[in-house]
């Protein structure tokens, strides 16, 4: 298959270029691909086999799925794509049934009661042991509640997931527990019984992880011949093989960290930790207490103390100004008058002692990058992603409206194809994108300040930084992502973010407010420019990698 990504049509070219995994992503571009093939037309030939590749890519990220094992039988009647081992692994699953009634299932995921929901699904497993439903929904809560010793058990006592299979995920246990060279042997014999992209992929990870250089990259090679579109093998393959993945540098000039805070004593403890133990070469770190009525001013003066009074600036205010004005307030501030760069850092992310190097390294590659950003995880279990690089959608999807207000049709939206995977290191990669995440991000001073400050329609908190972004993107102007640098993040996302019905208000408003801040057009031209700047960056990739 040959991919001229200048030619494919907008279908399938825009999300493609936004990632080539998710199994709901998936599926929606195979479905795109094979209605655009059913069209005819001088592509059709290549769309089908697109089609046929994505559908198959989309059950192997959820491979105990039967819905998606049944979509690829009944399309694998039409046109044969499947080799006879990994249809009959397809079947497998496909015939291992399904329940009609799963509402108590669904009231124990609703509330995360781990283990309870365990339990439901032991005596769901044995009383239906062909059924590899129980099975799909007992990996699903166990990675995302990092309960890998339950997996391990549960793997063990499981007779009907297909051999290939159970190795595979065996492998993604010993991976989550970072347990590299057992994850090797698990994918090894996996992709030998059931020669897929995805376990080549997979064992590609975690050989890489394992030490051993030479072989991921020809594991990703073979991996990227096989599935030219999935642009995140495509990525991970030239930072490796160009050593971006491994560089560390850092910035030229000086700078500082900034950070702003509310009653997180706790964490901000820990995150001071951090930053005190990374590889600052001396810059600064000016922290603004936003009127705190916990520990914080004990925890500050203590960390001034050990970092030194020349190294440490406290600003204490006497009330929370929210988060857009603590920040217009930190940029303004004299101490950074002869700063190059400035790093704003939540105050309950966790960061590893190279993060200052990992920026530099990407500030290195795109000099003239709006912002850098990160990617972040969960703090309590990293293999659950919180943000990576993020691209726009169109809008028209109304959404759901809290209580008394109306919906409303969306002029944008933004991509979530990171939700849908865990942290196998699909977002590996440094590239421009449309908005990084706040939670840790980086500027050069002087264009920081020429682009203005973070608006203050969006206090207290949610959404300024994204807004902050997209104001650059509207005039071409991008930031750039670094998966090489990975930041744990103390707030858990899910239903723990949600609880608080002010708080989801309050999001619920200044995302409507960033909505009907641009117009539909303006939106248009942020994401033509996030397109443009994605195909640039892939083209420039690839001719590197030809050479």
């Amino acid at each position: 298959m040959i991919i001229d990504w200048k030619a494919l049509a907008p279908e399938l070219s825009r999300p493609l270029l936004k990632g080539g995994v998710g199994k709901v992503h998936l599926l929606g571009m195979a479905d795109a691909a094979l209605g655009l093939a059913g069209k005819g037309g001088p592509a059709a030939a290549l769309y089908t086999e697109l089609g046929c590749d994505l559908l198959l890519a989309a059950w192997e990220h959820d491979c105990l799925d039967g819905n998606t094992a049944g979509q690829l039988l009944a399309l694998h009647r039409i046109r044969p794509v499947l080799r006879p081992e990994v249809l009959a692994v397809v079947y497998a699953v496909h015939g291992s049934g399904k329940p009609e009634n799963q509402s108590y299932l669904n009231r124990l995921l609703q509330k995360r009661e781990t283990d309870k929901t365990f339990r439901f699904l032991e005596q769901q497993r044995e009383k239906e042991p062909g059924a590899l439903f129980w099975s799909s929904q007992a990996l699903m809560v166990g990675f995302y509640e990092a309960e890998y010793d339950r997996l391990a058990a549960w793997l063990h006592a499981d007779t009907a997931i297909p051999a290939p299979l159970k190795e595979r995920i065996m492998g993604d246990v010993a991976f989550a527990r970072e347990d590299y060279a057992t994850a090797v042997s698990h994918y090894d014999r996996a992709a030998r019984s059931l020669p897929l992209v995805t376990h080549s992929v997979r064992l590609a990870e975690a050989v890489y992880r394992a030490g051993d250089k030479p072989r991921a990259v020809a594991l990703w090679k073979a991996a990227a011949a096989q599935r030219p579109w999935c642009i995140n093998t495509l990525l991970r393959l030239h930072d490796v093989a160009t050593g971006l993945d491994t560089d560390v540098r850092l910035p030229e000039g000086r700078g500082a960290a900034l950070l702003y805070t509310w009653n997180k004593a706790e964490y901000l403890d820990r995150a001071l930790e951090c930053i005190a133990a990374s590889d600052m070469d001396g810059n600064r770190v000016i922290v603004l207490d936003n009127g705190s009525t916990d520990a914080t001013p004990d925890v500050l003066k203590a960390w001034r103390e050990r970092m030194g009074r020349d190294r440490m600036e406290i600003v204490s205010l006497p009330l929370n100004v929210g988060a857009p004005a603590a920040r217009n307030w930190l940029m303004q501030i004299k101490a950074l008058a002869d700063c190059r760069w400035v790093a704003y850092l939540d105050d309950d992310a966790m960061l590893p002692p190279d993060w200052l190097g990992r920026f530099g390294a990407a500030m290195h590659a795109y000099p003239d990058a709006l912002a850098w950003g990160c990617k972040v995880v969960d703090h309590g279990n990293p293999m659950v992603l919180q943000a990576v690089d993020l691209h726009l959608d169109e809008g028209g999807e109304v959404l759901p409206a809290p209580e008394r207000m109306e919906p409303y049709t969306r002029r944008f939206s933004v991509s979530d194809i990171h939700h849908q995977e865990l942290d196998f290191g699909w977002f590996d990669y440094v590239r421009p994108c449309a908005s990084v995440t706040g939670c840790t991000h980086m500027y050069l001073r002087e264009t920081l300040v020429e682009h203005g400050g973070f608006d203050l329609r969006f206090s207290p908190s949610q959404y300024d930084d994204l807004e902050h972004d997209l104001r650059g993107v509207l005039h071409g102007r991008m930031p750039v992502y670094t998966g090489h640098l990975r930041v744990t993040h103390m707030k858990r996302t899910g239903k723990a973010a949600r609880t608080d019905s002010g708080e989801f208000g309050n999001a619920y408003a200044n995302m409507y407010k960033l909505q009907m801040k641009y117009t539909a057009a303006e939106f248009e031209t942020m994401r033509c420019n996030d397109e443009a700047a994605g195909q640039t960056d892939l083209l420039v990739k690839l001719l590197h990698l030809d050479s």
